[in-house]
């Protein structure tokens, strides 16, 4: 959660950089 906390302050506006995190996220979230 802290994660996806911090990204979303890295870059709040740029949505183009938030849909490359999302399945990022997603990806670890699996991996765990």
């Amino acid at each position: 959660m802290k994660k996806t906390y911090r990204i979303g302050q890295i870059v709040p506006s740029s949505n183009v950089t938030m849909e490359t995190e999302i399945p990022a996220l997603l990806r670890a979230r699996e991996s765990i």
